[in-house]
């Protein structure tokens, strides 16, 4: 007997939305990681946000690469991806937790965000073409 590979839609839909929570998450980091360097939003003080929207983030990318897994997927594309951007997050916050002993890492540091936001919205893109289809 052959069992059919049947592509879970719903799952893709959820790692869709779950990519968009990831890229509003970035640019939070963005804003906060700003304010370390005497930018503030009033007296509010963003550092510790900094390092909290980080993790989370790292967390929505594990939920994203196990929604693609499981939706049983035949894209190998969609799961390099996600493999991809958990693989970055894992690096991101590796070189913020070196930047207290290692100020240079916070060049690459913030480089690095920008290929995880430009690498979050093409695997939104394309989760959202492959749940229209």
């Amino acid at each position: 007997m052959s069992e059919e590979n049947t592509t879970d839609t719903k799952m893709l839909d959820w790692a869709c939305k779950a990519t968009l929570v990831l890229l509003l998450l970035v640019l939070w980091q963005g804003m906060s990681g700003f304010s370390q360097l005497g930018y503030t939003i009033g007296d509010m003080a963003l550092g510790s946000s900094h390092g909290h929207s980080g993790e989370l983030a790292f967390l929505v990318s594990i939920a994203i690469t196990v929604l693609i897994i499981k939706s049983k997927t035949e894209s190998s594309q969609l799961k390099g991806m996600s493999f991809g951007m958990l693989t970055m997050l894992i690096l991101q916050i590796g070189l913020g937790h070196m930047m207290g002993s290692m100020s240079w890492a916070g060049m690459i540091h913030g480089m690095l965000a920008l290929g995880i936001m430009s690498h979050g919205t093409i695997l939104w893109y394309r989760l959202k073409s492959v749940v229209s289809e």
